[in-house]
């Protein structure tokens, strides 16, 4: 694909990062320091602005497949989509960072836009951790809708009944399949054999109705009400409010300094949601509001340090889970190994979203993990493959098939399940690993071809 890049700023460098090698991107970018940056990777740049005719013109917006307005203005970003929808057919997606801008323009006036997606990047993070929340001892939920599947990770703590199991012991439910662990820096595509450790974190797919039992089986008390705090009521700490009121079995604090945001979110929020005017860095506060007796806080104020330092003293206090706002993708890995549950990047969310959304159309990756260090890939089985068990088959290492597509039906399947010629294929695999099972499918069906082929001929 051709996809285009309005914006050197660090959510488009995020983008250039995540596409370039794999697609032909073109990033329009003026200042010198981003553009210094942008050299170093596998594209185009064109300098200049992106509302400017001859500069879209230059980057040859007329064969664009994509384009993303990301750039520092939100009105830079709306106009430069717009002229994109007039000089191409691009699929386009324009980032703003204003409230105002995204309900705007996401309601009645949106509909007369061109542009195909607007994404708020504070508002898909605040929905993703309620979406976590949701699942009590969760510390990832990725929702297939059209395929009905659903995915969780969870990290294996002391005292979870998993830990020192082979995974054959757990009895996972059919319809559900355990399809990695990540171990330290390890990516691990487990059998039956695997031992399970503590901090090994652990996902598994299926079925809704299957994925509900693998839920129980890491939430001793379902159905309790869960007491949440949040510190930070900004647009994350709102959003995040707003969407867990809706659930209707959380109890919500959050914790917010400044008196002109409490107002605002007392007027905006229901009376099930208690603000408390105070800092969230102030441990005996914290302290004071038996932080440890709570299900999860959630640290999501404007600023890395102060999510940190909050993070740690919650730790410190023993809260059962700690979700925290790291600003930078660059901080994701080291707020984690410090002992925080879930670390998360609004802007790193974005691109992820962004990026799968682009996929859908057309390469072949549905999600990716741990920084791209496994995803989960679509394959089309050839449709001369012969009919074949999966446990007659010798699947290459760092691969697992995690579910079939066949019609309109999706299979998760077990080893006396059968794949066939022009199945769809959901396989969870290690990076790189995904060109081994490509591979993989076309030195099979050549095979039975020339088998076919040889008896035949005799």
């Amino acid at each position: 694909m051709k996809i285009i890049i309005s914006g050197g700023t660090e959510i488009g460098l995020l983008f250039a990062r995540t596409l370039a090698g794999e697609h032909d991107v073109h990033v329009i970018e003026s200042l010198p320091h981003a553009i210094q940056q942008l050299e170093q990777l596998d594209l185009q740049v064109v300098v200049g602005n992106p509302t400017s005719l001859s500069v879209l013109q230059e980057a040859h917006i007329e064969e664009a497949d994509a384009f993303i307005g990301c750039a520092h203005s939100d009105e830079v970003n709306v106009i430069s989509c717009l002229a994109a929808k007039q000089l191409s057919k691009a699929q386009t997606f324009c980032f703003v960072n204003k409230s105002h801008y995204f309900e705007t323009f996401a309601g009645e006036l949106g509909e007369h836009l061109a542009i195909d997606r607007l994404i708020w990047p504070e508002m898909l993070l605040g929905e993703y951790v309620a979406q976590i929340l949701a699942v009590p001892g969760a510390i990832d939920v990725k929702v297939f809708e059209r395929e009905d599947l659903k995915l969780l990770e969870f990290r294996l703590k002391t005292g979870n009944s998993a830990v020192g199991k082979k995974l054959k012991d757990l009895q996972i439910p059919r319809g559900a399949l355990a399809v990695a662990l990540f171990r330290d820096d390890q990516v691990i595509i487990p059998g039956g054999l695997t031992t399970l450790y503590r901090n090994d974190k652990i996902i598994f797919m299926g079925h809704e109705a299957s994925m509900r039992k693998i839920e129980s089986r890491f939430n001793p008390n379902p159905g309790k009400n869960l007491n949440v705090i949040i510190v930070g009521g900004g647009n994350v700490g709102f959003i995040l409010a707003k969407a867990l009121e809706a659930y209707g079995n959380f109890r919500v604090r959050i914790i917010e300094k400044s008196l002109p945001q409490c107002q605002l979110l007392t007027e905006r929020l229901s009376d099930h949601t208690l603000i408390m005017h105070a800092d969230g860095t102030d441990v005996s506060f914290l302290r004071s509001q038996q932080v440890e007796d709570c299900d999860c806080l959630v640290a999501v104020t404007g600023n890395d340090e102060r999510n940190l330092f909050v993070s740690m003293h919650a730790k410190m206090l023993n809260v059962k889970k700690v979700i925290t706002r790291a600003h930078s993708a660059e901080n994701i890995d080291f707020f984690e190994k410090l002992g925080v549950d879930v670390a998360l990047s609004s802007q790193f969310n974005a691109v992820q979203s962004v990026s799968r959304q682009i996929s859908e159309d057309s390469i072949d990756v549905f999600t990716i993990f741990e920084k791209g260090k496994a995803e989960i890939r679509e394959f089309i089985v050839p449709a001369n493959f012969p009919p074949s068990r999966l446990m007659d088959l010798k699947i290459p290492e760092g691969a697992i098939i995690a579910a079939i597509r066949r019609g309109g039906h999706t299979l998760v399947p077990g080893g006396e399940d059968k794949i066939k010629g022009k199945d769809h294929l959901r396989v969870f695999c290690a990076k790189d690993q995904g060109e081994a099972f490509s591979e993989f499918l076309l030195r099979t069906t050549r095979e039975a071809v020339a088998a076919e082929e040889n008896e035949s001929g005799e």
